[in-house]
């Protein structure tokens, strides 16, 4: 079996919903519903000599006859675009037993780049520190990092979830990197119910002190010392249903302003 026929037989298992959803965070947006499918579009970089958009067709019905050959259309297209081979675009597109994080920088040079990673390492290592201190650093070696290739700056941290028949270990490291970021960011715009969580007015005390410093100092190190500000989003796997209140999160320069605010308060109330 060529390694091609073997992608072409792994395309025609991936699901829509996650095919979408990593459309959905590397820049593609959502053009028209074309009959059983929908068309998605991605604007070329600038200075590219076809300014048309790219476009791909979503098909959302497994059952579909020609399903499989719809699917490996879009994983080709795709992997074209991103100038990689098909193998290696199915590892992002299959997400099956994986959450992954997206990060949307607004700013994507080699200066905003280091302190992007070194933040988003300590975001990880933060929430593992939470749900098991002694393997926190296997939990960390073990994310896989990438960026996007399709021109917009974008770095994701896949988790791969091991089956378990209550909730996987990873998934509660990422849920609570997720609740953690949640409350970080309800309380830098004022939401008054994540105070308890990070003490920025009124004078609250949080109710896990290191967790949300940390969680504070990596989203403000993600920001770089621009902070020109990033858009964070989690994905989880179907495989293991979660549902949370938000799941996008836009760190503008002035929520990080705040954030960095609460890294200080936390360190000084140690």
């Amino acid at each position: 079996m060529t390694a091609q026929t073997s992608a072409t037989g792994r395309a025609a298992r991936l699901r829509p919903d996650d095919v979408l959803r990593y459309l959905a965070a590397t820049g593609w947006r959502r053009g028209r519903d074309y009959g059983r499918g929908q068309i998605w579009e991605l604007d070329p970089p600038v200075g590219t000599a076809n300014p048309l958009p790219y476009e791909v067709l979503v098909p959302l019905d497994q059952r579909l006859r020609d399903y499989p050959l719809r699917m490996t259309d879009l994983l080709e297209t795709v992997a074209g675009i991103e100038q990689r081979d098909a193998e290696s675009v199915l590892g992002d597109l299959d997400l099956r037993w994986a959450d992954v994080l997206y990060i949307r920088l607004n700013e994507f040079t080699l200066a905003d780049l280091a302190p992007a990673l070194t933040g988003l390492r300590d975001l990880a290592l933060a929430a593992a520190r939470a749900v098991d201190s002694r393997h926190a650093w296997d939990f960390v070696r073990r994310a896989d990092v990438g960026t996007s290739r399709t021109g917009v700056p974008v770095l994701t941290v896949r988790t791969a979830l091991t089956p378990d028949e209550g909730e996987p270990l990873e998934r509660k490291v990422t849920r609570t990197m997720y609740e953690a970021v949640l409350g970080a960011f309800g309380a830098a715009i004022g939401d008054s119910e994540s105070q308890a969580y990070f003490p920025i007015v009124n004078g609250y005390r949080s109710t896990r002190p290191t967790l949300a410093r940390e969680v504070c100092a990596a989203l403000a190190r993600i920001g770089g010392r621009s902070r020109s500000g990033y858009e964070l989003r989690f994905t989880w796997s179907p495989d293991v249903p979660f549902k949370g209140d938000q799941a996008v999160f836009e760190f503008t320069p002035q929520v990080l302003t705040e954030v960095a605010r609460a890294a200080r308060e936390l360190r000084d109330l140690r």
